[in-house]
């Protein structure tokens, strides 16, 4: 029999929002701009989820100093900026189940490898915001996924134990994270990560759409 949660907490690119695209545009321009050998496609999806500087520090090979990433970063952002609205789109379901999820009076949080501020303006655009009552940002934690910071500030802000929430990912750094504390995790196969993948990480489960999660919620009597 399946768990009912009262807090779903989602990670955004891969798992709402089909942001590849705009990802990979946004690295190789950074790259790019500071005359740094480009990567491939893959290479970058990979590490979807890290945190920028990590997942930079991963893609180069060049000797590259402290400072350089700082930059590659803010570039990075600037052209995420660009991007956004152009590259950026919604998974199926995503919208009517996150609808259906809040009539269910279920908590929404967002934790994300994203700046809040992005994650924000993604939700926007993509006309989800208003379902959600947290967006964490990895500028909100001093430690990165897979480190679960994100996850403890979420529980916190949200006075929700640890026991009724769900954290939802599609790469092995957000189940890690919910792992690292004992939540319980759903990997979702859609994302950046295949499912052989994922299942190392070992969630408790795996979906394959999006509304699978209404088997996580209570239903009201009809």
């Amino acid at each position: 029999m399946n768990k009912i949660y009262k807090l779903f907490i989602f990670d955004f690119d891969g798992t709402l929002g089909d942001t590849k695209e705009c990802v990979v545009a946004s690295f190789q321009q950074a790259l790019l701009q500071n005359k740094l050998s480009t990567v491939k496609r893959n290479q970058i999806i990979q590490f979807m989820g890290l945190s920028l500087e990590d997942a930079f520090r991963k893609l180069t090979n060049e000797a590259v100093e402290d400072h350089i990433y700082e930059k590659l970063v803010s570039d990075y952002r600037t052209f995420y900026r660009k991007f956004l609205t152009q590259k950026t789109l919604i998974f199926p379901e995503v919208a009517e189940i996150l609808k259906k999820l809040k009539q269910e009076h279920i908590n929404l949080s967002i934790a994300t490898s994203k700046k809040t501020e992005f994650a924000r303006l993604s939700c926007q655009y993509l006309q989800i915001d208003k379902y959600f009552d947290l967006y964490v940002g990895d500028d909100m934690v001093t430690q990165k996924k897979p480190h679960p910071e994100m996850l403890l500030y979420t529980l916190h802000k949200l006075a929700i134990d640890r026991s009724d929430a769900v954290m939802i990912g599609d790469s092995t750094f957000d189940i890690e994270m919910g792992n690292a504390i004992g939540m319980d995790t759903i990997a979702v196969s859609w994302g950046a990560h295949p499912t052989a993948l994922l299942q190392s990480a070992k969630p408790l489960h795996i979906i394959h759409t999006f509304s699978a999660l209404t088997k996580f919620i209570e239903q009201k009597a009809s």
